[in-house]
């Protein structure tokens, strides 16, 4: 409970108490019994307002005694004079019950307070935004992660494909398959730095973001190929053999991510056509 709120219970717990035993003694002192006791249908109101239904429940079946205690000991004045505030004072306390009542169903179904939601809606957005079966990031998840222009210094986004991926699906079943692809996600996530982006962008091809120049762009890139060609994986089946393919782009500072992920598409189709295995940059092919 935060602090407001145990603010406004204590004053809901203090006020009520406060409110009746002054009208009471005001009541008694006055002889004026019946302006009291309508008095009284206040204290009721207040522990609604700010307590809950079983507070409220107690504080109302009280203030009922008190008002009979008042009316009915002394009956310093004619009791059919304070028969009529008796009864407001009951509708009141219905009244207040009511209001508290409404209070409670009020905060079971209103919405979890912000510093609660938070980390739901942190794990939510974490699950929409990962691969589930390699546990690397989703297309949407790295567009959303990347941004859409660059901002930052010069980095490299390539797509690396695996290569005869749909033969050793055919031939050890999509299982094995799946197997072979979290291992090449495994390796890809080891062999870059932690501030590198690494994705599952759709089926057998990743998108990786590497903080790289022109000139470091290829070797950077080659070193990540070199992890996994001439690597056989290991799977239930066996080890199978692997290699991949890369095709990149440079992505400068200002450049769009969209425009930088169809240059990169464009050399991975040269990089497959080239004889797959190797890494090709803006059309400059590097063999590995």
């Amino acid at each position: 409970m935060d602090s407001s709120r145990k603010a406004d219970v204590s004053r809901g717990v203090v006020l009520p108490c406060v409110a009746l035993v002054v009208i009471f003694a005001l009541g008694v002192v006055t002889g004026q019994h019946a302006t009291y006791v309508a008095m009284m249908a206040v204290v009721p109101m207040l522990a609604a307002v700010f307590t809950g239904l079983a507070f409220t429940a107690i504080v109302a079946g009280v203030t009922l005694l008190a008002g009979l205690v008042l009316v009915f000991f002394p009956a310093d004045e004619a009791v059919g004079d304070s028969i009529i505030p008796l009864v407001a004072l009951v509708v009141f306390s219905a009244i207040a019950l009511a209001v508290s009542r409404i209070r409670k169903v009020d905060e079971v179904f209103a919405p979890a307070p912000v510093e609660r939601r938070k980390p739901m809606q942190f794990q939510l957005q974490t699950q929409a935004d990962t691969d589930s079966m390699t546990g690397l990031l989703n297309r949407r998840g790295a567009i959303r992660a990347l941004g859409s222009r660059n901002t930052a210094s010069e980095r490299v986004v390539a797509f690396l494909d695996c290569d005869l991926f749909r033969a050793i699906n055919d031939e050890y079943g999509s299982d094995v398959g799946d197997e072979f692809l979290q291992a090449v996600a495994g390796r890809l996530r080891h062999s870059l730095p932690a501030h590198d982006t690494v994705a599952r962008w759709d089926g057998d091809e990743f998108l990786l973001a590497v903080a790289a120049d022109g000139t470091s762009a290829a070797p950077a890139l080659e070193r990540v190929v070199g992890s996994i060609n001439g690597h056989p994986i290991r799977t239930t089946a066996g080890p199978i053999p692997a290699t991949v393919s890369v095709g990149a782009a440079l992505w400068g500072p200002g450049q769009e991510l969209e425009d930088v992920i169809a240059r990169a598409g464009r050399a991975l189709y040269a990089a497959k056509n080239g004889g797959r295995g190797q890494v090709v940059v803006d059309g400059q092919t590097r063999a590995e």
